[in-house]
């Protein structure tokens, strides 16, 4: 007896999965947390609060709950493929942003 794959089919007709907006959304408010950061940082020449290291820590948390929605959403068959990995690389670009700050304050 062999196994068949049975295909579902969807009748609605979403062009993007809901895993991929939610990905798209914490990527969206990691990078204007970052952007945020970074002109009241060019504000104060340089001496911010420890409250802009907080929010730069929940941007890196942010992206990295964002990058799993993203995995996720690759392993549904709703929506196209390159939503999908555009939501991906949204993610891992804003997750590196206060990371190369982290490497520049220490360098």
């Amino acid at each position: 007896m062999s196994r068949r794959r049975i295909k579902k089919y969807y009748f609605s007709d979403s062009s993007i999965a809901l895993d991929t907006i939610i990905a798209f959304s914490l990527s969206g408010v990691a990078l204007v947390i970052e952007i945020a950061s970074v002109i009241n940082s060019i504000a104060t020449a340089g001496h911010v609060d420890g409250l802009i290291g907080l929010l730069l820590f929940i941007a890196v948390w942010l992206s990295v709950v964002g990058f799993l929605f993203s995995r996720f959403a690759i392993k549904s068959e709703k929506g196209s493929l390159g939503g999908k990995r555009a939501s991906s690389i949204m993610n891992i670009v804003t997750a590196l942003i206060p990371l190369v700050f982290l490497l520049m304050s220490v360098l």
